[in-house]
């Protein structure tokens, strides 16, 4: 992922583009005070839409010490640290920046490295991140970052070594102790290189280190020849991970910063997820749309069916009033047209007989047709064939399959005549030897209906 560096060293402000695959300058310009700065820093923006950056300054108002603390609680040990710093500096707002130095001194005593730049500073490139929507990844001292470049650096003497790293117009005599770890360092000019100028500066320096830490390294010579790749450098400083602790940005503006950060993440990801959502949701849509449509299909097709299912059930109700006349025409097809019509006695003779069930014999058979009411009288006079019919429950089935047939009958009336005879017809069955039956036939009002 590319990210953006701006380097502040003293009046000269480079602004990097830093990738994978290097480091590369997009912008440079000067600035002798903040308000040129931010006036920079909007036309670079302005220009290149970064979303990212990360600041590094060396300017005059930037100052490193060091600090000697009793060994004691974290907690009590910044409270130290603050109050020297109120007494260094009085009720200036400054931002600090502090760091162990892990030397193996003396045992009662701790040694820190102190970072201090006026608060207005910080405050001012945060505030231009917030408004511009720009995430500041930090502020940090740009001559303590390059020292960590070369924390693998070990000397090879017993008193340490003194050695130059440079970058953009300045450069940096770095003192280290035997492990190589960081003591301090002093700033040099260009002109500065190869000169006496920077081993009078080298002197200095060792004599600092030796009145603080009691050790004294040995200067090692820069060859004039020997030049550093900025653009290298560079990219090393976008990999470099430095602690909060290091951060000059106070620490209720990193925590504004990092609530930009939730923000922008949370923004990403609801995009991404309702891009999904969307992704996902239309198919399912569209399939349910589908769907819909075949149910429709399905229901209009299965009203078509019943709309025929139940003209299939009108015209077999139609038909059905049609089954007593076929079943008397059934063997009768040779009559001549012009032959008389059978009389509707006979027809209901034939119908009701072939009603009455095998075992029962008819002896009598009357009926009389009143034309002005749509009456038919019947009267039918029969015997049973064998004393194990009932014949009470044989008639109402008869008059049963009667009705079912479309005839229109009256409640008919049923009489038994008893036989007194020592006969086998003499149990409570067999005693409805002789019956009766009346009833009453209605005319058919439907057209073309026969009863």
């Amino acid at each position: 992922m590319a990210h953006t560096i701006l380097i502040w060293d003293h009046q000269t402000v480079r602004v990097w583009r830093t990738s994978r695959s290097g480091a590369s300058l997009i912008q440079e310009g000067e600035a002798q005070d903040l308000t040129a700065l931010l006036a920079l820093l909007d036309r670079v923006e302005e220009t290149f839409h970064f979303g990212r950056l990360l600041v590094y300054l060396d300017i005059p108002a930037l100052d490193h010490h060091v600090e000697r603390v009793p060994k004691m609680a974290p907690k009590l040990q910044q409270q130290l640290l603050f109050q020297r710093n109120i007494k260094l500096y009085g009720d200036e707002k400054r931002s600090l920046a502090s760091i162990e130095m892990g030397l193996q001194g003396e045992a009662t005593h701790q040694f820190y490295l102190i970072s201090s730049l006026p608060r207005e500073i910080t405050s001012a490139i945060s505030g231009w991140a917030l408004r511009n929507a720009v995430l500041l990844d930090g502020v940090f001292s740009l001559p303590y970052a390059l020292t960590c470049l070369d924390d693998t650096l070990v000397a090879s003497g017993a008193q340490g070594v003194v050695h130059y790293r440079g970058l953009g117009d300045a450069g940096y005599l770095i003192a280290r102790d035997p492990a190589g770890i960081m003591l301090f360092f002093s700033r040099l000019t260009a002109q500065d290189l190869g000169t006496e100028q920077m081993n009078s500066s080298a002197r200095r320096l060792g004599l600092f280190v030796e009145q603080e830490f009691g050790i004294n390294p040995q200067f090692e010579g820069h060859n004039a020849s020997e030049s550093f790749d900025d653009a290298d450098t560079v990219s090393l400083l976008s990999k470099l991970k430095l602690g909060a602790s290091l951060d000059l940005v106070p620490s209720e503006l990193r925590t504004r910063q990092r609530i930009v950060q939730y923000k922008h993440r949370a923004f990403a990801f609801l995009c991404i997820t309702l891009i999904l959502g969307v992704y996902l949701t239309i198919p399912q849509i569209n399939k349910k749309q589908e769907l819909e449509l075949d149910l429709s299909e399905l229901n209009v097709s299965i009203q078509e069916q019943t709309l025929e299912i139940n003209q299939v059930r009108r015209s077999l109700l139609e038909n059905r009033q049609y089954e007593n006349v076929i079943e008397f025409s059934r063997g009768r097809e040779t009559l001549d047209d012009d032959a008389p019509v059978p009389a509707p006695l006979f027809i209901m003779l034939h119908a009701f007989s072939n009603a009455l069930p095998k075992s029962v014999e008819l002896d009598i058979y009357s009926g009389s047709i009143d034309t002005t009411e749509g009456v038919t009288t019947i009267e039918m006079v029969g015997r049973p064939l064998t004393a194990d019919l009932d014949l009470p429950a044989e008639i109402k089935a008869m008059f049963g399959r009667l009705e079912k047939q479309g005839w229109q009958l009256s409640e008919p009336t049923v009489a038994f005549e008893q036989d007194n005879s020592r006969s086998r017809f003499g149990d409570a069955r067999g005693r409805l030897r002789k019956f009766t039956i009346s009833f009453t036939v209605k005319a058919s009002t439907q057209a073309g209906g026969i009863s």
